[in-house]
């Protein structure tokens, strides 16, 4: 093979500019120097099939006439071409590998290899890649590494990859990794032996933290509590795949690990990364309807909030959320008649709390926005589009900001609506309305979401994201960062508000009720997990 130079890893602008690119994450200095967006950099198996990419788009414009010869030839060959299989280079996970060998007839391969071909359809002969760097790098650079806005924050996995790559091989934080990125690998590909290898990773990791908690886990603290949160993200995971509510048992034992005074001694940036993303965890928990909400921190909130975040701004105005969930659900397990006190108490605490969550917004910059699109594909109309209302945003991490926003406001509105509706006569009939709309008006924004996050998508693209078409409004076009996460991470995060939208308590419509439920089954769907009635 010819040797064509090293391959280059920068962004799509340095290299149309040919220019050295720095490749700073999320976005590289030369882009940010001189205000362009930064697209953000290729795949790592983009980089390494360059070879193979390239031949096979000049074998594409091999004349019809030679194409069907080496047709016939090789239909006439009766020698079997080699088989693709996963050899497992010893018996521990953590060094398997992806290797391409000879398979004869009578071997069975121990994993399947369709999730090869998913990866790439076009493997060149001869590469061996490791497994753990093929998921690792697959999911950071999917979910970590593509450009964000500034003002958001993505909690303790933005220190997840440069832990992992300084982790020892098998060590707790190591093997969590490597359970969600298998998890992540496997709903995108639909593959269903990551899958299995994901719930191994995820047993030996859960084995490893727990002999870490019984040592003297105070020298490593940071990265135990960053295994505990793996642990946490792998239980949540494995709740939407089974359609059941998780039981928070690792966020339990997080919140322990703060109790127990050994974090308090830490005051560098990553341990207010790591408070901060429980603390985001606690105040999403409190926003599932009908379950009962986890126990505060005894310091709470847990941390001020980061400053120029937007996203821990919201998390700052949204952790009172969690005392006001507490005191309503004590108060709704009282037997009737209800003291009029108590009711105007919390009435006034969710009001006061209704109103920090409305000043959140005006604060935004005028780029975080909604704007409604002009361009509708059909495809994507015909996935499902509610009352002809699409939103475009700047980027999915805005959107899904934006939506924790108005879950929120949900969440305190029915509390109001709530006290509105018992004694002593709160609840005029004006008050009550008020509260439905700003709960319908709420949800329709949700619903107005799911096009940006799901496009035309129905199914999994097996990582081929330009099959999915999304909206377009003026001066909100798709961008090549959208075009390629969203097929793998928009269903991820919408479904957590589409479930919650399905609460009959909130009284929405049957219509929009309906329809959110036909939004779920299709993002069930795309990760190729089983349905339910819902």
């Amino acid at each position: 093979m010819v040797y064509r130079g090293k391959p280059s890893t920068g962004c799509q602008n340095c290299r149309s500019r040919h220019i050295k690119c720095d490749e700073t994450r999320p976005n590289c200095r030369a882009c940010v120097r001189t205000g362009r967006t930064c697209p953000g950099y290729p795949h790592p198996l983009d980089v390494m099939l360059r070879d193979r990419t390239a031949f096979q788009r000049k074998k594409n414009n091999v004349s019809k006439v030679k194409v069907a010869n080496a047709t016939k030839c090789k239909a006439g060959s009766k020698e079997p071409s080699p088989a693709l299989t996963v050899s497992t280079m010893s018996s521990s996970p953590t060094t398997s590998t992806l290797s391409v060998v000879s398979s004869p007839k009578n071997e069975k391969s121990p994993v399947p290899v369709d999730f090869l071909e998913a990866l790439s359809p076009k493997l060149p002969g001869g590469l061996c890649l490791p497994l753990e760097t093929t998921v690792t790098s697959l999911f950071f650079n999917s979910y970590l590494y593509l450009p964000r806005d500034p003002l958001i924050r993505i909690g303790f996995m933005e220190l997840l990859p440069e832990r992992y790559f300084n982790a020892q091989p098998g060590s707790p934080l190591s093997l969590g990794t490597l359970a969600i990125s298998l998890f992540s690998v496997s709903a995108w590909t639909g593959n269903r032996s990551f899958l299995h290898l994901a719930e191994q990773f995820f047993g030996k990791a859960l084995s490893k933290t727990r002999i870490a908690l019984q040592g003297n886990f105070g020298e490593n603290l940071v990265e135990t509590l960053m295994s505990v949160l793996l642990l946490s993200v792998y239980e949540e995971f494995s709740a939407v795949k089974e359609h059941r509510v998780a039981a928070k048992t690792h966020l339990r034992g997080a919140i322990a690990l703060v109790n127990s005074g050994y974090i308090t001694q830490f005051e560098d940036a990553n341990a207010q990364v790591l408070t901060n993303s429980i603390q985001c965890q606690i105040i999403k928990a409190s926003t599932v309807p009908a379950y009962p909400t986890v126990e505060i921190p005894d310091v709470w909130p847990l941390t001020p909030p980061i400053p120029q975040s937007a996203s821990s701004q919201l998390t700052a105005a949204a952790s009172e959320l969690v005392k006001l969930r507490q005191v309503w659900d004590n108060f709704a397990l009282l037997p009737g008649p209800h003291d009029a006190d108590e009711i105007n108490r919390i009435y006034s605490m969710a009001i006061n709390l209704d109103t920090k969550l409305s000043a959140w917004k005006w604060a935004l910059p005028p780029h975080w926005a909604p704007v409604q699109a002009i361009n509708i594909p059909r495809s994507i109309r015909e996935a499902g589009v509610f009352k002809n209302r699409c939103d475009c945003y700047t980027e999915m991490w805005i959107a899904s900001t934006w939506n924790t926003y108005r879950e929120l406001r949900i969440v305190v509105q029915k509390i109001i609506l709530n006290c509105l509706r018992l004694p002593p006569d709160l609840g005029t009939p004006e008050r009550i309305q008020a509260a439905m709309s700003t709960i319908q008006a709420m949800a329709t924004d949700i619903c107005a979401s799911v096009p940006f996050f799901l496009g035309s998508q129905t199914t999994s693209v097996q990582l081929d994201p330009y099959k999915v078409e999304y909206p377009e409004a003026e001066g909100r076009r798709v961008t090549m960062a959208h075009q390629q996460t969203a097929p793998l991470l928009g269903g991820w995060l919408i479904l957590s508000f589409l479930e919650n939208l399905c609460s009959p308590d909130l009284c929405l419509p049957d219509e929009q009720r309906a329809w959110v439920k036909e939004q779920m089954h299709r993002t069930w769907q795309i990760y190729t997990f089983p349905s339910r009635v819902v």
